[in-house]
């Protein structure tokens, strides 16, 4: 069937009407103001970890501060009003927190270049004159206006997802994680960043221990550095699990699997995040129960034991389908890890399993397989 011609006119009435075109002001905002939104939250989303993980260094955050001392003029920020006088920060994260942790005391200036004489700095300890002068700074804010959107949730996701993602064609794009926690923020998106901050699943993936390594709103060097948390590579792992869990939920690309699994437990109460928890928990603890620290590694050519995602799953998967027979897996852990290596060096089976094809097919192909190699173990 061919796609029916519009035309001139009903091209005209759509844009009258003002069907995907956004309402928007432009306000400016003196610095003591910014901290009052951010303080009464009428400013939400400012954590780094909703988005992309690339935090700012202190350096560049007393460059940051410097800027506005000298009045240099900064980019916008981006604020969406999702509900009446409520905003979402969009674009801005690492601006505004570096507002907010400077006059906190949070950080000392470091690497100023026109004002060295400020280095070594909190706020509290820069001269009455500086303070003052930071005080009249302004930064300026692009406000898409919540009555240009459309009334139905779904519309507004689509409206959240189309927005970052143009305001992101510049520098480093968000990934589709770093995307689907910016579109789909809610309990579901917390829960897989404590998941992804479990001790057992960052010791199996060697991502340094969350644990360890953050304090507050500070992330050490050593953990931002980390490939898998810095892109939020690790909350998509453990998102894989919740995602191929139901057999019914493995259709389309491996990407609309994920979107749409974010998309439905966006709303999830408490009491299922919960469950949720204890479910991943008590899985991943298994799979080291039973595999030890070689579990999700297959050898390379050269005897050295890499990391699979592919497996991850397929094994993930095969506990959670099997878990009441965990006493009798625990039991066989020897056959089964010996079992699993076999079939997954096997010719027939290595493709499937380490996983060049990621297909729909293929996925429910790998989690049969494995399973099945578990079952004859018992």
């Amino acid at each position: 069937m061919t796609k029916k011609e519009i035309t001139n006119r009903e091209l005209e009435e759509r844009y009258q009407s003002g069907t995907l075109r956004l309402s928007q002001e432009k306000n400016d905002f003196l610095l003591p103001q910014v901290l009052e939104f951010i303080d009464t939250k009428k400013w939400i989303n400012l954590h780094p970890e909703y988005q992309r993980r690339l935090v700012w260094d202190r350096t560049k955050r007393s460059l940051f501060i410097e800027s506005l001392l000298m009045n240099i003029p900064v980019p916008p920020i981006f604020l969406l009003e999702w509900e009446y006088s409520r905003y979402e920060v969009m674009d801005g994260q690492q601006r505004l927190s570096t507002i907010a942790d400077f006059y906190g005391n949070r950080f000392r200036l470091a690497g100023l270049e026109k004002w060295s004489e400020l280095n070594g700095r909190t706020y509290t300890e820069c001269p009455p004159i500086i303070q003052r002068g930071l005080d009249r700074r302004r930064i300026s804010a692009v406000v898409l206006l919540a009555e240009s959107l459309e009334a139905e949730d779904n519309k507004k996701l689509d409206v959240r997802r189309m927005v970052f993602e143009r305001l992101n064609t510049g520098g480093q794009n968000l990934n589709a994680q770093e995307l689907r926690n910016s579109v789909y923020m809610g309990k579901f998106s917390e829960l897989l960043i404590k998941l992804a901050g479990n001790d057992v699943f960052d010791d199996l993936w060697e991502i340094p221990r969350y644990s360890d390594h953050i304090r507050g709103t500070h992330v050490s060097a050593t953990l931002a550095n980390n490939a898998l948390f810095k892109r939020m590579r690790d909350c998509e792992i453990v998102l894989r699990f919740f995602a191929f869990r139901k057999k019914s939920n493995i259709r389309g690309s491996v990407r609309s699997i994920l979107d749409r699994t974010m998309s439905e437990n966006k709303d999830i109460g408490g009491a299922e995040a919960e469950e949720l928890k204890e479910i991943f928990v008590s899985r991943i603890d298994l799979c080291k129960e039973i595999f030890g620290d070689k579990a999700f590694r297959l050898k390379d050519e050269k005897g050295k034991y890499q990391l699979s995602q592919p497996l991850y799953d397929a094994t993930m998967i095969a506990v959670d389908r099997l878990f009441s027979k965990k006493t009798e897996l625990v039991m066989n852990r020897d056959r089964i890890a010996g079992a699993l290596t076999a079939a997954a060096t096997h010719e027939d089976n290595y493709e499937l399993i380490v996983a060049r094809p990621n297909t729909s097919d293929s996925i429910r192909q790998r989690l049969d397989l494995v399973e099945n190699v578990f079952r004859d173990c018992l």
